[in-house]
């Protein structure tokens, strides 16, 4: 199977490194721009600077991970090409031409993935289990909380050129980490309101919001908050989901989940000692594979992706206009 990879920032080189690390030797890259890859990459890596060139090679995959204002176009060409595509999140920052994707994917019969690892992370998944089998009843409320601190993402890198820095390049801390409101997607179904405050709070150099605070109502009434920053040391992720039959609580740094009852731990889901974060960068490649050789349907389809997208724009204009924004 031939692969291309269409960007080689840290995510490009990331998937380049984990397909080899699968067995795949047909590989190559796309990027416009002649740096030296900040990761380092297997040996034999046919590198292009022109994107219809590449194509030309026949790849059976393409890793769309360039910056997120292109992920469309760079989709649109690799699906008229016949291949299949693994697109990373966000898949776009925008609406624009997303149904026509949708169609043109149906047309040519290819399988789309878009790149939320973090539906594969163990403690997520018996989350879900938990949910699905509905061992704390009712959902009361939902608080969730991210934080990192952008500057620390890429040391290699200036972070003011980053595309997370960018609104123009679909950056801004609500797109670049959408993770939040996809696994949240996943677990409780369509936000029907929302609303937003914050925006560009901190001293960071940067053109996008790099602070919101969300207010989101699902589609059974439940109540959901999600803060959100670039600013935060040491990072944050964690996740309280109160019902009234238990609570469930989760952090990803610590690897743990659980679900209690008047103080009593009923379950509880720990990583091993052996987890390492790419384990959940190689989950995700897998299965993308996997679909495409089994002809199934995707965990995280572009019709998700695209459901996903609407929340965080509406978010986005909430914070903008200062209004409740109805989906």
């Amino acid at each position: 199977m031939k692969a291309l990879i269409v960007g080689l920032g840290s995510i490009g080189c990331r998937h380049l490194n984990n397909l080899y690390q699968l067995g795949l030797r047909d590989l190559s890259a796309f990027r416009f721009r002649n740096l030296t890859p900040p990761i380092m990459i297997p040996e034999k890596v046919t590198i292009y600077n022109d994107y219809e060139r590449a194509l030309t090679n026949h790849p059976d995959i393409v890793v769309i991970a360039n910056p997120s204002s292109m992920h469309i176009p760079y989709s649109q060409q690799a699906l008229e090409a016949g291949c299949h595509i693994y697109l990373e999140k966000p898949i776009s920052h925008n609406l624009n031409d997303t149904q026509e994707l949708t169609d043109l994917a149906r047309k040519k019969r290819k399988v789309i993935l878009v790149g939320c690892q973090l539906r594969f992370h163990h403690n997520l998944v018996a989350i879900k289990e938990w949910l699905t089998q509905n061992l704390i009843g009712n959902i009361h409320s939902v608080f969730c909380d991210v934080g990192e601190h952008l500057p620390d993402w890429h040391p290699w890198e200036d972070y003011r050129q980053s595309y997370a820095a960018n609104e123009n390049l679909g950056g801004g801390v609500i797109l670049t980490l959408i993770h939040e409101l996809d696994y949240l997607y996943w677990f409780f179904g369509k936000i029907t309101q929302i609303y937003a405050i914050g925006g560009h709070k901190t001293p960071l150099k940067i053109t996008a919001e790099d602070t919101a605070l969300l207010s989101m109502l699902t589609k059974d009434k439940i109540p959901i908050q999600l803060r959100m920053d670039y600013w935060r040391q040491p990072s944050v992720r964690k996740l309280h989901i109160v019902g009234d039959r238990g609570e469930i609580s989760w952090n990803y740094y610590s690897g743990q989940a659980i679900l209690q009852n008047e103080n009593k731990i009923i379950k509880k889901s720990s990583l091993p000692d052996t987890w390492e974060r790419n384990d959940l960068f190689l989950s995700i490649i897998k299965h993308f594979l996997d679909c495409i050789e089994n002809r199934s349907k995707p965990l995280i389809p572009l019709t998700e992706g695209i459901e996903v997208l609407k929340i965080a724009l509406a978010a986005k204009e909430s914070l903008k206009k200062r209004r409740v924004v109805d989906l």
